[in-house]
């Protein structure tokens, strides 16, 4: 139930699909594999045997889906377009097995094979602990992301106004 925040998965995301830029399904399975990496990453989870873990939870999970969105949104808007379908497919990728919390929450189905939910389980690396581990990914994934696609943004415009010969 717990994982890796949605919004640190949209982050490395970003930088697989501009990796994979022209590549929308090489740059979705990456993503995807990504999203195991980084929950074998020691990172956050709240402290299951309090009483309210399910609430503590479902807080943190909204308002971090809500700011993954709010990410994917405003990635896709700011990538070049040659980049766009790319980073799109990471983005996905890297958010996939995540979307068991939501289905589960909602609907009582775990849309996930038993051995796909086995695997991912058996990589997660979580304590009340890990906030900083998460915090710190963020900090430097969102600001690398930032870099990238200002860099590739400048060097689109500038191949773009250079005269042709």
């Amino acid at each position: 139930m717990f994982s890796v925040f949605v919004t640190n998965h949209v982050l490395s995301g970003v930088l697989i699909g501009r990796a994979f830029e022209g590549r929308p399904l090489a740059a979705f399975a990456v993503g995807l594999g990504s999203h195991l990496v980084l929950d074998s990453v020691p990172h956050w989870s709240c402290d299951r045997r309090q009483p309210d873990a399910e609430e503590v939870f479902l807080r943190a999970a909204t308002r971090d889906g809500v700011l993954g969105l709010a990410t994917m949104a405003a990635v896709t808007l700011a990538v070049d377009k040659k980049a766009r379908l790319s980073t799109v497919a990471a983005m996905v990728g890297a958010v996939f097995l995540d979307l068991d919390k939501p289905m589960v929450h909602f609907t009582g189905v775990d849309p996930f094979p038993r051995p796909v939910r086995r695997i991912h389980k058996r990589v997660q690396r979580e304590s009340p602990a890990g906030l900083r581990n998460e915090m710190a990914f963020g900090i430097v994934t969102a600001v690398t992301d930032g870099l990238v696609i200002r860099s590739r943004r400048r060097r689109g415009d500038r191949s773009a106004s250079a005269p042709a010969s």
